[in-house]
């Protein structure tokens, strides 16, 4: 009974020894491969070169009809899933006016396709000052810290050729809210081919980057309003944020009536 115990302890002890041996030691021999197709599997990197398709890349674009979809279940209907039934429908990008800003006619829209909202307009405020203002100022005027620091004046957005047709040349669309929506998100490349501004479709998704076009009209429109076409009621709030309130002016109050006084009488002076 006690040989046979001996014996494997032994065997035991032997192998751990030789463990021990090889920890530290360097060896030129190829590892051993238990699972060589997981080892040797076909696979490319990103951002690689691959000699097996035409244009030598890797990554690749979806097949033409392709669909894309969410793979997580959930019922639409919950308050908490609104914001992932959203970006379920972000994925699917079939409407080409909302998506891309552009008609049926291959042009810009003229005009924001969906209903413009005071909360779309205050989303549009966040992301322009966020990515905006940094180069076109908190105006839009291109007065922003980075914008005057520039090798060239920006953009003034209050400029009449971003509000209405050139008469001179109908061709030009940057009037236009699908132009600007445009810009928003792949940015502006010159007829050289140089980049002018980036994109920013890497941060804004196209509900954003509507929003920013529906700000950039109203930061346009209170450039040009005056306090008349602001609500009475919400004036003296605009004047206190502006710092231009001034005190009431007094009542006006009806002037005293001098007392009455006997005339002096004459002393016949000398002339």
């Amino acid at each position: 009974m006690t040989m046979r115990l001996t014996i494997p302890a032994l065997l035991l002890v032997a192998a751990a020894a030789g463990l021990t041996g090889c920890r530290g030691d360097r060896e030129d021999a190829p590892p051993r491969q238990f699972f060589p197709d997981l080892d040797d599997q076909l696979k490319w990197k990103p951002q690689t070169k691959s000699d097996f398709f035409a244009d030598g890349r890797t990554m690749r674009q979806p097949v033409a009809g392709t669909v894309a979809f969410g793979t997580v279940g959930f019922n639409p209907t919950q308050d908490w899933a609104g914001g992932f039934a959203s970006e379920r429908e972000l994925l699917l990008k079939d409407d080409k006016a909302f998506y891309e800003g552009i008609g049926a006619d291959g042009k810009y829209l003229d005009k924001i396709p969906v209903p413009v909202t005071l909360e779309m307009v205050k989303l549009g405020q966040q992301k322009f000052n966020i990515y905006c203002s940094a180069c076109h100022g908190y105006l839009g005027d291109g007065l922003g810290q980075t914008g005057i620091q520039w090798s060239y004046p920006l953009p003034n957005f209050h400029d009449v050729k971003y509000k209405k047709p050139d008469p001179k040349d109908p061709t030009i669309q940057i009037y236009k809210d699908g132009y600007i929506f445009h810009t928003a998100r792949v940015g502006v490349i010159d007829a050289a081919g140089v980049q002018k501004m980036p994109g920013y479709a890497h941060a804004l998704n196209e509900a954003e980057a509507w929003a920013v076009v529906a700000y950039f009209r109203a930061l346009q429109a209170s450039h040009e309003g005056t306090i008349q076409d602001v609500p009475e009621s919400a004036r003296p709030a605009l004047l206190q944020s502006r710092g231009s309130v001034t005190a009431p002016a007094a009542a006006p109050t009806t002037p005293a009536t001098p007392a009455a006084t006997t005339p002096a009488a004459p002393t016949g002076g000398g002339k």
